[in-house]
């Protein structure tokens, strides 16, 4: 299948491994770029450290003293997925570590945690769900946000994805959450194109949103918010006729 991907550089690089591995042509045009906001670590003392993105410590920017290597290496850790874990220990957070399946598992966790923290500093992207931080203080748990980085639209598509959508050789188009979605259908208007001739795979119900609200008529939505399951919708749908995969544009 030949497979658009939407997300930012470093991530589409790893995820158009996967597709090659499972026998997928990808092309790839970042709809969103992370980039640090350059925010200083607070003064005074933190209990812990929560992120649920990887890109936390990816793009931390902050002196290699502060915090100290030794609070690097003490600091608990409540974090979302194995990859953020990764990035936590490859910037030298060593501490103990809860590492959950999403946001909601995650704030779970740290509410019923014996030592829940005090203070604990929350590493974020500046466009974000506020759910987890809402929830977090409705149980009276004290949450530093410290926006690490954030997220910059494209201006457009890139050349190659233009002219594959326009003419209609693209099988699927991967989409990882809403805000990318939108800022997807906006491009695609801008280019005088339609995201009606191929299947559009959603990580979530909430990527999956703009879509439905434009009336895209071939949508999958992954039984989990995790890309190998939207990756094995496309195993699902490469088994499909073309026909059924994509019309004319």
């Amino acid at each position: 299948m030949q497979v658009l991907i939407t997300r930012d550089r470093n991530a589409a690089a790893r995820t158009v491994e996967k597709l090659a591995a499972k026998g997928h042509d990808a092309i790839v045009s970042s709809i969103l770029e992370m980039e640090a906001t350059g925010a200083a670590w607070p003064e005074g003392v933190i209990d812990a450290v929560m992120a649920t993105s990887a890109q936390a410590f990816d793009l931390l920017q902050v002196a290699p003293d502060w915090p100290s290597p030794e609070a690097r290496r003490l600091l608990p850790l409540f974090l979302v997925g194995e990859r953020t874990a990764a990035a936590a220990r490859a910037c030298g957070f060593e501490g103990p570590a809860v590492v959950a399946v999403d946001a909601e598992d995650l704030a779970a966790q740290i509410l019923a945690h014996r030592n829940r923290p005090r203070r604990t500093l929350y590493l974020a992207g500046h466009d974000r769900k506020s759910d987890l931080e809402e929830r977090l203080s409705a149980g009276d748990l004290g949450i530093d946000v410290l926006e690490v980085y954030e997220a910059r639209a494209a201006a457009c598509l890139s050349d190659e994805a233009i002219a594959c959508l326009g003419a209609g050789e693209f099988d699927a188009v991967l989409h990882y959450s809403r805000r990318s979605a939108e800022i997807f259908l906006n491009l695609i208007a801008l280019e005088g194109l339609t995201a009606a001739p191929c299947l559009h795979v959603a990580i979530s119900e909430d990527a999956a949103t703009p879509l439905r609200e434009a009336g895209v008529p071939r949508i999958a939505v992954a039984a989990e918010p995790k890309e190998q399951s939207l990756l094995d919708l496309l195993d699902v749908a490469a088994l499909l006729p073309a026909a059924l995969r994509r019309v004319a544009p």
